[in-house]
């Protein structure tokens, strides 16, 4: 494939959904270009505003908040992952609305708590500490609208 058919359709893609650097790359090495077609095309889509970072930590902190309904450190860590800057992720973590993210904590927390079999009260607080967790809500959060005390006070 030519350089000029892969920017093409890595344009497209980009177009369409918001794409990182790291998974541009990963798609043009898929299409078996040589490392400085990859570069060349890579800053192209950046010279061009196709791909922007930024603009792409922003779009994954909204999409999985609202649809995966992920915490701060889940989220957090699976934009590391994928190799974006940490100024990148503290500004996109900075436009969480902190009422919709307690409020989508506590959401969770309710629908865990109807399913949940625990035998003292002690178990249903750690198991739900544990799924609060997993899913990337900090712990203080957590025990705060769990109404249980935070034992660094």
């Amino acid at each position: 494939m030519t350089s000029s058919a892969a920017f093409s359709q890595l344009a497209a893609r980009c177009s369409a959904r918001e794409t990182c650097l790291s998974e541009a790359r990963a798609k043009l090495e898929r299409l078996e270009l040589t490392p400085a077609q990859c570069d060349a095309v890579l800053q192209r889509l950046v010279s061009e505003g196709y791909i922007d970072e930024a603009r792409y930590a922003r779009a994954f902190v909204s999409d999985k908040l609202r649809f995966a309904r992920w915490g701060r450190l889940k989220i957090r860590q699976a934009l590391r992952q994928k190799g974006l800057a940490d100024d990148d992720i503290s500004q996109a973590l900075h436009t969480i609305d902190e009422q919709a993210y307690e409020d989508t904590l506590r959401t969770l927390l309710a629908q865990k708590r109807r399913t949940l079999r625990a035998a003292t009260p002690y178990d249903a607080s750690a198991r739900l500490l544990r799924f609060a967790a997993s899913r990337g809500f900090e712990p203080a959060l957590t025990l705060r609208l769990l109404h249980l005390p935070d034992n660094d006070d």
